[in-house]
């Protein structure tokens, strides 16, 4: 679903691993063009249309992200698996009804956070699943790039979410897997710079982990076009240091007591990765790595810090109500 700039790599990596068999976008011009230049036989401007013309059993939800839940929860009514890009939806009531039609429909749903399977922070994840740096105390994680331009839609909150949800929540996601459930959240930002638009391009946001650790998330769409996109990030422990940034080098940097090291990854594509996870999970019953709950959790710690920026105050979780 989607004919888009993330559906391509979605593509490629499924061309390796199952039978791609048909493109669906809600403009016919997309759809047919992303078909004859993927050599797929079939597009449809529709996943109703799809479902009555083609048979297959997953879909690959990467269209916008304010049209995720309907399309979501008719596919997986209809008895199909869904694999859906982040975030999964804009408020939690969507999210709910996600995840109660793949309980419904006993079918697998996972959403597709990939620095979960990006090789520098599965790196930083293994260390620290190891012992290597103690209990994480503090992180900083960071994500810059100019306004996208691609779709429009981003320029709306009520469509995207703004920066945060559409961008930020990678590094939410990222820092509940390795430090634990977020508790409280305080956040500044807001419209900084972009013209035409309502939607953030901008946060910084402080989030208070139940284990006490701090960390520090920094979200960014300000920077010129020329700047390159940039993210990095930064784990204190205990014991040690874990440390790697695009700006510099993709090797992750481990420092403690007794020295430092580099670590680097090997080169496998995060996307490739977590589509072959998906398929195993079909095939053997086990559940994803990121189950529509654990994607929940991340939207409202998303949703938490847009609370804070409007009120200007903390915000503790979990939320009574979870809206834009």
């Amino acid at each position: 679903m989607g004919a888009g700039m993330i559906a391509n790599s979605h593509v490629r990596a499924w061309r390796d691993l199952a039978n791609v068999v048909a493109i669906v976008d809600v403009i016919p011009e997309k759809a047919r063009g992303f078909a004859e230049g993927n050599k797929i036989d079939r597009w449809y401007t529709s996943v109703n249309e799809a479902l009555e013309k083609c048979e297959f059993d997953i879909v690959d939800v990467c269209t916008p992200t304010f049209t995720h839940c309907e399309i979501a929860v008719e596919a997986m009514n209809n008895g199909k698996h869904v694999l859906c890009e982040k975030p999964i939806a804009l408020t939690l009531e969507d999210a709910d009804k996600m995840i109660k039609a793949s309980e419904k429909n006993k079918v697998k749903f996972m959403v597709a956070h990939c620095l979960r399977f990006w090789n520098e922070y599965r790196i930083v994840k293994e260390s620290i699943d190891r012992g290597e740096i103690g209990e994480p105390r503090i992180a900083r994680a960071y994500r810059y790039i100019s306004f996208p331009l691609w779709g429009g839609w981003q320029r709306e909150m009520e469509k995207s979410g703004g920066v945060l949800i559409d961008m930020g929540i990678h590094d939410l996601d990222y820092l509940r897997w390795i430090i634990g459930e977020v508790k409280e959240v305080y956040a500044n930002g807001g419209i900084l710079k972009s013209k035409g638009t309502d939607a953030h391009d901008y946060l910084h946001v402080l989030l208070k982990f139940e284990g006490e650790a701090i960390a520090f998330v920094e979200s960014s769409w300000i920077h010129p076009k020329s700047h390159p996109f940039t993210y990095g990030l930064e784990v204190v422990g205990e014991r040690g240091m874990l440390k790697f940034s695009r700006e510099t080098s993709e090797v992750v940097q481990l420092w403690t007591e007794g020295g430092g090291e580099t670590i680097s990854p090997l080169k496998r594509d995060a996307i490739s990765l977590e589509i072959e996870h998906f398929l195993n999970c079909i095939e053997s019953g086990e559940e994803p790595l990121v189950t529509g709950l654990e994607a929940r959790k991340s939207l409202e710690v998303a949703l938490a810090a847009i609370r804070s920026v409007e009120e200007g105050r903390p915000v503790r979780l979990p939320l009574n109500g979870g809206s834009i």
